[in-house]
């Protein structure tokens, strides 16, 4: 995977990468790992949609000519 970064960015990266000892690819991998782990607080499971009701055909049909027109 490629990822394009400003120069800011790579020197921040490059500085956190010395600082724990980490290669800046194994920098990214852990902070993309954090983002999954947390992403699961903030977007729990979606709940199930009520459930709809649907037009009969011919009256769908009638909607559609009275917007058209016709």
């Amino acid at each position: 995977m490629e990822v394009d970064l400003t120069y800011e960015q790579r020197a921040r990266i490059e500085l956190i990468a010395i600082h724990t000892g980490k290669s800046p690819v194994r920098v990214l991998v852990d902070a993309a790992q954090f983002l999954f782990d947390c992403e699961i607080d903030y977007y729990p499971p979606s709940q199930t949609a009520p459930s709809q009701q649907f037009l009969p055909e011919e009256e769908m049909e009638a909607r559609l000519a009275r917007l058209l027109g016709r």
